[in-house]
């Protein structure tokens, strides 16, 4: 078994925080199945972010709700592991 998903989050969150000048915050909408785990919020940008370990996969809610966001202008990404973290952060120091 590989890394659990709450230690790609805390990483994801470590790694906007130091690098980026920015932060994170668990998203939890009750009544709402399929939202993002992570909201980044850094000075230039705001991104809803899934978190999934090494070989994690997406349910049916989670694509169903990440295209609804993403249909209303939502920027949606999902990373898969630590290596997924880091391209993110590639990216959005990039952005």
């Amino acid at each position: 078994m590989g890394v659990r998903e709450n230690k790609v989050e805390t990483y994801l969150h470590d790694r906007v925080t130091n690098e980026l000048d920015g932060t994170t915050r668990k998203w939890v909408s009750p009544g709402r199945d399929g939202v993002p785990d992570r909201i980044i919020i850094t000075p230039a940008v705001v991104w809803m972010v899934e978190v999934k370990t090494d070989d994690g996969t997406l349910s049916p809610a989670q694509v169903r709700e990440h295209e609804r966001l993403r249909a209303a202008g939502a920027t949606v990404k999902t990373v898969y592991g630590h290596a997924g973290v880091d391209e993110l952060i590639e990216e959005l120091k990039r952005a």
